[in-house]
């Protein structure tokens, strides 16, 4: 027991022995990057010596959390490493965090700059740009779906046009038909009122026939009264001539006077009943005539028989 006790003394002895000789050794020659490391990690004066030691992990670890960089070996502590490892680790990696802690160190010194204003002014006028482009773009959309619609539209309108034309022919085929239709309608109406006509005047013409008929059966009457009359009236001459005769021959005047008288006062009543036979004769004569004019208007002729007839009125 005691002996393997020794041995380890040994042993650990030993390798602090070679640690120490590899410390010394590099504490007797320092890498330039070490001395730039530790610069851009922050140190100055003294703690600039180029040993990556606790205190370089340390700044090491708070710049890679304070840029959000993951990395397995800096999420422990300087412990679980060791000086050891964190020297084989900084030794392989030491490029690339120099160059993020430079990087860093550019970007903290645009933001410090006055270019950074001419940059956002810059960016400022691309976003404008982009926004205007955008607009443009919006604009040529909108235009082009207004051309869209509009030859849509207007293809509407010329098949809206054709089928207004067609409807037009159609409607104008229809209003010949119709103004042909009312002429034949018309012409049916006038053949339809002249036949009408015709058939009243034929009508007319055979109640006027019928009136002829009766006004001559009147009047052959009325000739042979008239005859007869015209009879009487010389043998009423020749016998008041006979009587004037004997007035003058006669020596007794009284008693030819008296005959006389009775003669006019007979001659008197058959005068009389001829006067009533005339004026009933021209009474049916004047209603024959105004139904006749009624019926078919003709130009009034003087009555012939008052032409013959010496009495009657005037």
């Amino acid at each position: 027991m005691d002996r393997f006790r020794y041995h380890n003394i040994i042993i650990i002895f030993l390798i602090s022995s070679v640690c120490y000789l590899v410390h010394a050794e590099d504490n007797a020659k320092i890498d330039p990057w070490k001395i730039d490391l530790q610069i851009l990690l922050g140190f100055s004066d003294d703690k600039v010596d180029g040993v990556m030691d606790q205190t370089t992990f340390e700044a090491l670890k708070l710049f890679a959390k304070k840029q959000d960089i993951t990395d397995v070996v800096l999420r422990g502590e300087f412990e679980d490493l060791g000086f050891w490892g964190f020297q084989q680790y900084i030794m392989k990696y030491n490029q690339y965090w120099i160059r993020e802690l430079k990087n860093r160190h550019i970007i903290d010194d645009v933001l410090d700059k006055e270019y950074l204003r001419q940059a956002d002014e810059t960016l400022y006028s691309f976003e404008m740009s982009i926004q205007n482009a955008q607009l443009e773009v919006e604009r040529l959309i909108h235009a082009k779906s207004k051309a869209k619609r509009m030859a849509k539209e207007k293809q509407e309108m010329d098949k809206w046009k054709q089928e207004k034309l067609a409807a037009d022919r159609i409607i104008t085929a229809l209003n010949k038909a119709i103004i042909t239709a009312e002429d034949e309608a018309g012409k049916w109406s006038l053949e339809r009122i002249r036949a009408l006509r015709l058939a009243e005047e034929q009508e007319q013409l055979a109640r006027l026939e019928e009136r002829k008929l009766e006004a001559s059966i009147i009047t052959l009457e009325l000739e042979d009264v008239i005859m007869v009359a015209k009879r009487e009236i010389d043998r009423l001459i020749d016998e008041n001539n006979k009587l004037k005769t004997l007035i003058v021959t006669s020596t007794n005047t009284n008693q030819l006077a008296e005959e006389l008288k009775a003669e006019l006062k007979v001659t008197r009543m058959q005068m009389d009943s001829l006067y009533v036979l005339k004026d009933s004769l021209e009474i049916k004569l004047q209603e024959i005539e105004v139904k006749a004019v009624n019926k078919s208007p003709q130009k009034k002729k003087k009555r012939w028989y008052k032409r013959i007839w010496p009495f009657g009125k005037k």
